[in-house]
């Protein structure tokens, strides 16, 4: 029966102020219905539930703490509509006390024992009702057999405890053993599943039956009906250590316990064996069984009691050795390879073992094998083991598929002696025409033992000379040629510096060997180049920038390199060279200034980067972007900076000490004239005539004028005639009467 016919049926019974109160609790608290839409008008609210639910005593709901959920919708008169819509999820709901009863979204859940109203508001309409909450049982509490269960109880491992939960409600009861929670504080003393617990520890816990909101508990005092126990045997050391051997026979132990009663019991079959590590040891009743070396414990527990001894396993052998020792290659067409192992005693004695030695692969898809005896089977690579008595030795065995054709990597090898090299790479052709790498599948061989030999996997440079290197698999062959060369002292690049255009090529700096016996080969075409960034990628003879930066290169030449700073930068479209010719004295020095102008305007200095060259270093040197006079004499600096050449002349002139005048002074009448002599004395030359290019000046034109010396009188007075060369002068003092 819904609501609505409650409130009529408690109507016509005659109960009139049960029904007004009802009727008041649901009366709208608007005055009036709010229209949210045209199609949706509200004009009242009410409430549905399950006539079970209510209470018409206490006219309210009835809820019972943690039980199941009493559910209310809402629904809603909406004008027009011939049946109310549920509303529900769209109210909002409130308890006026949620410490009693909670609410959300018309489900209401009991807390505690109380009384709470409910409310439901959906646009501007407001109802309520009153809900009652209360615990199903109004205490219950543990029994022990029929009696009530004390609150703490002692209790012996070993023993047995059953406990049953009791319900009253309203001075009935039931049992509720089976409906109720059961937990324990500490599983390690004891667990508990519907009553009946399990001792498992010594120590304390307490357990707990809880139902429908309400508890009761028991703490338990667990403890062993033994003092101690003990771990003996015949094999152990005074200090209670257990030495074994892998593969030796099994150990036994025995345990005993020692009775609060004083007695002491045997009890090695039913007490709990356990090893801290099987991989060293297992252990079962105390029957120990050695199964790999190293360091571990055996523990005996039982009923609260435990004791523990160490327990060391050693292999008798030092180590194992299998022949052959490192990996191994082969076809599938081979016939089985057949492995030895041996081991070496802790006595130092060697012993085969081959057909003892437990064999392992860990492929048989690729190989199997019996006894070391390995028999291939398919193309692929597995791990063959031998382990015997502790020790154990793997070595990996790769089977390669049937091939057609041989081809090296490299076929020129370069060399000196005195040095090893790695084989060059070896690829096979196969029957589907893809490749493998058969590289250490084949045997290399020295055509000139004298020159090279093979050794280790690698080659061996022994003398001057050429060696042709043969690879042979399958009956294929394919051959390298090592050449032995004086040894090199250094590596030199015609550029410390290269400037690399931004998305252009430019070709590779040449490489200069100077070896041990003085003489220099060009050995550009044999270097290898790496770059020690991604942003240029290196060609066969050319290099290429990707992005503008700083990297450099490397040249490798046999056990030689050389580096070379690279710049990766825009194109240089104009150089200016300033000065474009130089004059100096022995000695001195002038600084080149090169400034380079970019595509996109900006421009740097280059000075220092423009790998000078003096045509003749006897004469002037040039070092970074500084040029420095050595001698007398004409030479020209060379320099170029992506692909654009400067060149520069120098003229080394001598340095001037003194000049010397035919005479210091003179008297000459009106018209008379006088020719002058002007020497240059030089620090590292002769003395030179320089008379007609000095330059002359008179200090009064109207008493002398000179001219390339030639001094002419004109007027009575003194004059001064100055001689200037290279930067010094001298004068003569002439007095015309």
């Amino acid at each position: 029966m819904n609501f609505r016919l409650r409130f009529k049926k408690l109507a016509g019974a005659g109960n009139r102020w049960l029904a007004s109160t009802l009727a008041l609790a649901l009366l709208l608290t608007s005055l009036s219905g709010t229209a949210y839409a045209a199609d949706d008008t509200v004009t009242g609210i009410e409430f549905d539930y399950d006539e079970t639910d209510y209470n018409d005593g206490n006219a309210s709901l009835e809820v019972f703490v943690e039980d199941d959920k009493v559910n209310v919708s809402l629904l809603a008169d909406i004008s027009g509509a011939s049946s109310k819509k549920d509303v529900t999820a769209e109210a909002t709901w409130k308890s006026s006390n949620t410490s009693y009863v909670k609410v959300d979204k018309g489900a209401l859940t009991g807390i505690g024992s109380g009384t709470a109203t409910i409310t439901a508001t959906y646009k501007g309409f407001t109802a309520s009702i009153k809900a009652k909450s209360d615990y199903v049982y109004d205490s219950v509490k543990l029994l022990q057999g029929s009696a009530e269960a004390p609150s703490s109880l002692d209790i012996e491992l070993g023993g047995s405890l059953t406990l049953a939960l009791q319900g009253t409600k309203d001075n009935e009861t039931e049992t509720v053993t089976d409906d109720a929670a059961w937990s324990t504080s500490n599983s390690a003393v004891a667990t508990v599943s519907e009553g009946t617990v399990t001792l498992v520890g010594a120590g304390t816990a307490t357990i707990t039956a809880k139902l429908k909101g309400k508890s009761d508990a028991i703490q338990l005092k667990v403890t062993s009906p033994y003092k101690s126990i003990a771990i003996d045997g015949d094999d152990m050391t005074s200090d209670k250590l257990l030495e074994l051997e892998v593969g030796a026979d099994d150990k036994t132990l025995a345990a005993s316990v020692a009775a609060k009663t004083g007695e002491t019991l045997i009890v090695t079959d039913t007490a709990k064996w356990t090893s801290g590590n099987e991989k060293v040891v297992t252990v079962d009743k105390g029957v120990v069984t050695a199964t790999g070396a190293g360091k571990t414990t055996i523990a005996v527990s039982l009923l609260g009691v435990t004791a523990s001894i160490d327990v060391v396993v050693r292999t008798p052998y030092q180590s194992i050795k299998l022949t052959p020792e490192k990996e191994y290659h082969m076809q599938l067409q081979d016939e089985p390879l057949q492995l030895m192992a041996e081991v070496l005693s802790n006595a130092n004695e060697i012993e085969i073992v081959t057909d003892n030695a437990t064999w392992t692969s860990s492929n048989v898809v690729v190989a199997t094998v019996e006894k070391g005896k390995v028999t291939p089977k398919a193309v692929g690579t597995t791990k063959i083991t031998a382990t015997h008595k502790g020790v154990s030795r793997s070595i990996d065995v790769t089977v390669y598929p049937s091939i057609t054709e041989l081809k090296i990597e490299t076929e020129a090898i370069d060399g000196f002696a005195g040095i090893s090299g790695d084989l060059p790479k070896v690829t096979a052709k196969l029957f589907d025409g893809t490749e493998a790498d058969v590289s250490k599948l084949v045997t290399w061989t020295s055509g000139d033992e004298e020159i090279a030999v093979i050794e280790n996997g690698k080659w061996s440079a022994k003398a001057i000379g050429v060696s042709v290197l043969t690879a042979s698999a399958q009956g294929f062959e394919a051959e390298a040629t090592l050449t032995v060369h004086v040894k090199p002292l250094k590596l030199i690049a015609d550029a410390k510096e290269m400037s690399v255009v931004l998305g252009k090529e430019t070709a590779y700096p040449a490489v200069t060997v100077i070896n041990e016996d003085g003489e220099e080969e060009d050995v550009s075409d044999r270097v290898g180049w790496k770059s020690s960034s991604d942003n240029i990628v290196l060609k066969e003879d050319t290099v290429k920038g990707l992005e503008a930066s700083s990297v450099t290169l490397t040249a490798t030449y046999l056990n030689k390199t050389v580096s070379v700073k690279v710049k990766i930068e825009e194109e240089i479209v104009k150089l200016e060279v300033e000065p474009a010719s130089i004059e100096l004295t022995p000695g001195r020095t002038k600084t080149v200034k090169i400034t380079g102008y970019y595509k996109s305007g900006k421009k740097v200095s280059l000075g220092s980067k423009m790998n000078w060259e003096s045509g003749n270093i006897n004469i002037a040197t040039v070092r970074s972007s500084s040029v420095k006079a050595a001698a007398v004499g004409t030479t020209k600096l060379s320099g170029s900076y992506q692909g654009k050449p400067v060149v520069i002349p120098v003229v080394v002139s001598p340095r001037l000490k003194s000049l010397t005048l035919s005479t210091k002074s003179i008297q000459l009448a009106p018209g008379a004239t006088y020719a002058a002599k002007l020497q240059a004395n030089f620090t590292t030359v002769s003395p030179a005539d320089v008379t007609d290019t000095a330059v002359w000046t008179t200090s009064k034109a109207s008493v002398a004028t000179v001219a390339n010396g030639k001094i002419t009188a004109l007027g009575k007075g003194t004059a001064s005639i100055k001689a200037v060369y290279a930067g010094k002068s001298v004068t003569i003092r002439v007095t015309v009467k």
